[in-house]
């Protein structure tokens, strides 16, 4: 059974002359990043200054081996954790929350008033409500079999 191809209104079509979509393949990271400084000009002119700022956190063992560690990007008022990890060998010793309060302080001394993430249901949800994390949304099916869980957690401002 084909399908037929549904027909955009001759007033809904963008002029040829404007553009058209392509999958970059031949620099993409060079586009990215021409991206990415578009839409910062524009959410600056939006809202002002980012004041953006990563922080990477680590873990390590007494020879410097890395054990784990947490990526933090603060932005505005926010804060957002982009992944904490332990090594199996590092789990369940009180280093996920060292990390979380180290991350918390971080950005509550740069004027975050909230911290947010994201985990999978066969990661660590629990774990994060334990540390005072509010779920605020979810889905499910992707992974097949696992749910997605959105996290928020509102910092006293200092």
């Amino acid at each position: 059974m084909s399908r037929a191809r549904k027909q955009i209104p001759k007033d809904k079509r963008i002029p040829k002359e404007l553009g058209s979509v392509v999958a970059e393949r031949s620099d993409p990271a060079a586009v990215s990043r021409a991206l990415w400084k578009g839409l910062v000009r524009f959410n600056r002119e939006q809202a002002g200054p980012l004041r953006y700022k990563r922080t990477v956190l680590s873990v390590r063992d007494a020879t410097g081996r890395i054990l784990g560690g947490l990526i933090l990007q603060s932005y505005w008022r926010e804060s957002y954790i982009e992944l904490l990890w332990l090594s199996a060998r590092a789990r369940r010793a009180g280093f996920g929350s060292l990390l979380l309060k180290e991350a918390e302080r971080r950005a509550q001394g740069r004027g975050s008033v909230l911290i947010h993430l994201n985990t999978y249901s066969f990661q660590a949800p629990g774990f994060y409500e334990k540390q005072g994390y509010q779920r605020f949304g979810g889905m499910s099916g992707s992974p097949q079999g696992a749910s997605r869980h959105f996290y928020v957690k509102r910092l006293r401002a200092i």
